[in-house]
């Protein structure tokens, strides 16, 4: 293989590889700064950094990984990106060595929940891909770019925009693809009389901390539950909606249950300013951060099934809770939805750069 193809081969690969990286980042940000928080109180620094800083590096981290993986995948800006993505394997590499040896954390979380490698197994994943940025920057002057550098320029907006918008919708409503095990249309009932492995950590607790997951799982019928890790940072911006919903299940006969890791006077402010007298029940909060990226969020399950989840701003409307669960759409699981899927937000990302090499050959060609 001459020389030439085997450089933008390597550097077409390892763009992929960042971008792949970014993107699975970007579709969970809250579930890359939990996962940045555990490096944080792993390594004794927890308590001196605020979670929404952690969020915002997060997402600059998702956002830089796609911009180099997006630069190097274009050849756009090929000798600067390709030095930038070795200076993060440089750092990376042995600090996942580290990891691997010391194992302070399960797995380091590089490709979010969709992907998920032990540390041993990262750590020689970024040796192959040190390996790549080497040898790419060795021999960047055999990169052969697919556009013109005077529309480089063009790459970064794009990208920019688009990662911006995607994390943005992220954060607000709840991630795109859910690569967790408590997505919608999983048997909680089923996993946990089964004792799947992971499920474990899920436990609920009533106020005498005994343990009644089952009695809620058992029910046939609906329940509502309004889950917050953490009452004291829970948003307060959509209560009017979760009193709401309270009321519906009151109307209705449907149960509604919150849960929590929070203590008993956190409990009782939250209600308070809800204005619903909505009774908790107690869960870790690893679970209750897993099953639903919004504090608080809402989770209907029937018959030990989830059904359906909402972010705090997504909560129904009246209008939308028209009549009974059994007749009307917030009662069943969402239709299959082509948009939220792995191909779509592949497209998302890949369709307006091979867009972007169109235009710029068609204008080569004109000239």
């Amino acid at each position: 293989m001459p020389q030439k193809v085997l450089v933008n081969f390597c550097r077409v690969l390892l763009g992929l590889t960042f971008m792949f990286s970014g993107i699975v980042k970007a579709v969970d940000p809250m579930g890359t700064q939990i996962k940045l928080m555990d490096y944080l109180y792993a390594f004794g620094m927890g308590d001196q950094i605020l979670g929404s800083t952690v969020l915002i590096f997060a997402c600059m981290l998702a956002g830089f990984e796609i911009l180099i993986g997006s630069y190097l995948a274009v050849g756009a800006f090929h000798k600067g990106a390709s030095v930038l993505a070795l200076l993060m394997m440089a750092v990376f590499t042995p600090f996942t060595l580290y990891l691997a040896i010391k194992n302070p954390v399960q797995d380091c979380g590089c490709f979010g929940d969709a992907v998920v490698l032990t540390n041993w197994q990262t750590f020689f994943k970024n040796v192959f891909l040190l390996a790549l940025a080497v040898f790419i920057v060795i021999r960047r002057k055999l990169i052969v770019p697919f556009m013109a550098e005077k529309r480089y320029w063009m790459v970064t907006v794009v990208i920019v925009a688009i990662s911006v918008r995607f994390m943005v919708s992220n954060i607000i409503n709840l991630p795109v693809l859910d690569f967790r095990p408590y997505k919608v249309g999983t048997d909680l009932r089923a996993a946990y009389q089964e004792h799947d492995m992971t499920f474990t950590d899920f436990s609920i607790m009533n106020d005498d901390m005994d343990d009644v997951t089952m009695d809620i799982l058992a029910d046939s019928g609906y329940t509502f539950l309004v889950i917050s890790s953490h009452l004291e940072d829970a948003s307060e911006s959509d209560l009017d909606l979760i009193d709401d919903i309270f009321d519906y299940c009151t109307n209705w006969g449907y149960n509604i249950i919150g849960l929590t890791s929070s203590g008993t006077e956190a409990i009782r402010q939250w209600t308070e300013n809800a204005g619903a007298d909505l009774k908790f029940l107690f869960a870790d909060e690893i679970p209750l951060q897993t099953i639903v990226r919004s504090n608080p969020g809402l989770v209907l399950i029937r018959d030990g099934v989830i059904v359906n989840k909402w972010s705090h701003a997504n909560i129904p409307s009246d209008e939308e809770l028209s009549g009974p669960l059994e007749t009307i759409s917030v009662g069943e699981m969402p239709e299959y939805d082509p948009v939220r899927t792995p191909w779509a937000v592949a497209l998302l990302f890949a369709l307006p750069l091979l867009l972007l090499i169109a235009i710029d050959r068609l204008k080569e060609l004109i000239q």
